[in-house]
């Protein structure tokens, strides 16, 4: 077959561009010639529909409009005949750029619905389509609608309810609520990681480190997450304010690795910063806590390979996310074979715990101070306990990041979902 993976953006570090790219490489395996279509101008774009991308200024208009209350026209109807003009309008572009596939598979498209009229007229093609949701829109809260009639579009039309389309959900909960408020079946495909690899090694450990002119002996923490307020990123900095504490009396002694440790732990952001405002709390919430830092997202911006290559200056890595669709950087962290320390939230709990992964846990439960999110201080010590018997026992170390890598390789692999595409997706 010939398919096409829709969505607004594509080739980026995003989710849902990570995810179409690894369904890309599956698909191919399996036969079929898949093209990668977007909004956006990117490298391992295939098919480029501007219309479609966050930089369309109708997309901006639209997405004001629809959720944030009738601004920029006259009244709702001339909103409405607005919109309408942009589904015919996309529907004629679509019409011709999509002729030649047999299967389209939209990205968050009807999920999110951020652009309406994409989805409106995405659903009058007479087209074969496996929707695939990571994220549904009544999970957001600035994504539900202030103004009841937009409301209504999205509860009756995000996602369609039509015959030539098969949805796709990410977790069990999704699931069990697209079911609940739509009465639509769906299939759970979990997020996956090419496990053939570790993407880490010894040597890259000690030449990355010297690259960014990391001392020996000193610990890690690697924050690979966007920059964004629902990733709870001040947990890490606690964490690691924590463990300081806790590894002062601890200098000298050997780390898993042989290296003898010089008392220093320091936080690296390695992830792209959507949320500048956010980082500048962060940094200087950081110094506050006495926690050294590098913020390496403006150059792993610059050049995307960076990213992955940093995962060897990590001696554990933090994911204090108290809300995910999945988790990619949870996988990532598990083909890196590095500890992880994370929030329990919802889905990790519903759809990867139950697989038995080893983990220092932040709690399920949080309260907000002011904009911070914050867990129990026992919490935090109880995590840095895990983390400083894993860092300074190397036997242990390798015990749980192997055991966490057979893990994923078994449950979250790209093998995983060759098996659920050809035995339930494709069928």
């Amino acid at each position: 077959m010939k398919i096409a993976l829709l969505h607004y953006r594509g080739g980026l570090m995003d989710g849902v561009s990570l995810e179409m790219e690894k369904w890309r490489r599956v698909l191919t395996k399996m036969g079929h010639e898949v093209d990668i279509v977007a909004g956006n101008e990117k490298e391992g774009v295939d098919v480029v529909v501007k219309e479609i991308g966050f930089e369309n200024p109708d997309f901006e208009t639209v997405n004001r409009n629809f959720f944030g209350g009738i601004e920029d026209f006259a009244d709702e109807r001339s909103f409405m005949d607005f919109l309408k003009g942009k589904e015919e309008e996309l529907f004629q572009i679509l019409d011709k750029k999509l002729i030649d596939y047999d299967l389209v598979v939209p990205n968050n498209v009807w999920s999110l619905g951020l652009f309406p009229p994409l989805g409106l007229a995405l659903a009058r093609l007479d087209k074969r389509f496996i929707a695939h949701h990571h994220d549904f829109w009544w999970e957001r809260n600035h994504l539900i609608p202030k103004n009841e009639k937009m409301k209504s579009i999205l509860e009756r039309y995000f996602p369609p309810d039509l015959p030539n389309i098969k949805h796709i959900v990410i977790n069990t909960i999704a699931q069990k609520e697209l079911k609940r408020r739509r009465n639509i079946d769906s299939i759970v495909v979990p997020n996956v990681m090419d496990f053939s690899k570790p993407i880490t090694s010894e040597k890259m450990y000690r030449v990355v480190r010297e690259d960014f002119q990391i001392k020996p002996g000193t610990i890690v923490a690697l924050q690979a997450t966007r920059i964004d307020r629902r990733k709870a990123i001040e947990l890490s900095i606690d964490l690691v304010s924590t463990l300081r504490e806790k590894l002062v009396m601890r200098r000298g002694e050997r780390l898993y690795n042989g290296d003898l440790f010089n008392g220093e732990v320091i936080l690296v952001f390695s992830g792209i910063c959507e949320d500048e405002l956010y980082l500048e709390e962060l940094l200087e919430y950081a110094s506050s806590k006495n926690v050294p830092f590098m913020v390496l997202s403006y150059e792993v911006k610059k050049d995307t390979t960076l990213f992955w290559k940093l995962y060897n200056v990590a001696d554990f890595v933090t994911y204090p996310s108290i809300l995910e669709g999945w988790g990619n950087q949870l996988l990532e962290a598990m083909v890196a074979k590095k500890p992880i320390v994370l929030f329990e939230y919802e889905v990790f709990k519903s759809d990867i715990k139950p697989s038995g992964l080893k983990y220092a846990s932040l709690g399920d439960r949080y309260w907000r101070e002011k904009e911070f999110v914050r867990v129990e201080k026992s919490v935090l010590t109880k995590a840095a306990d895990d983390l400083s018997q894993i860092l300074f026992d190397s036997i242990l170390y390798r015990n749980i990041v192997e055991h966490n890598f057979e893990i994923g390789k078994k449950h979250f692999s790209l093998e995983r979902l060759e098996k659920i595409l050809a035995e339930e997706v494709l069928t």
